[in-house]
């Protein structure tokens, strides 16, 4: 192999790694939220990475504590999910738990007494956690991708 070729493919090489660990950095940086209106029930799940925890002074925190933190952020903050007050939602059940690799997923289930007015889920995770964007599935509504720019969710149109 000439000289000219190895340094094209060195280069290709070096560039893709760099792709792939661009890809990983952007990938600790997002999360995935399921929302899904089930009858008189609005059901979330979010997932999210561990790196997604709140900035803190201590350095020497390890991945296990921090995930465990970001788990009781995420199940005891109240309105982390805010349905439109005239659908009367109230949360029922909140729980966070530390799954396999690094991720913390929680669930939220919330009674609706008017659950035909439940039209947009708007939240402030991104003013709480250290995320660039969600990407979202919602029934009815489709796949969404929430940014801190638009941090809601719409299910149907109004």
């Amino acid at each position: 192999m000439n000289r000219p070729t190895t340094y094209v493919l060195i280069g290709a090489f070096l560039v893709a790694l760099g792709l792939a660990s661009h890809n990983a950095t952007a990938q600790e940086r997002s999360g995935e939220l399921f929302l899904t209106l089930k009858g008189t029930l609005l059901l979330i799940q979010l997932q999210v990475p561990e790196s997604a925890a709140p900035l803190i002074d201590n350095q020497g925190e390890s991945q296990s504590a921090k995930a465990t933190r970001l788990a009781e952020i995420l199940k005891y903050t109240q309105r982390l999910f805010q349905p439109p007050p005239e659908a009367g939602c109230i949360r029922r059940q909140a729980e966070a738990a530390v799954a396999e690799p690094s991720a913390v997923v929680a669930k939220w289930v919330f009674e609706c007494a008017h659950p035909a007015q439940v039209s947009l889920v708007e939240t402030p995770l991104f003013d709480l956690l250290n995320l660039d964007s969600i990407h979202a599935v919602t029934l009815p509504g489709g796949q969404q991708l929430m940014t801190p720019e638009k941090p809601s969710l719409r299910l149907r149109e109004d």
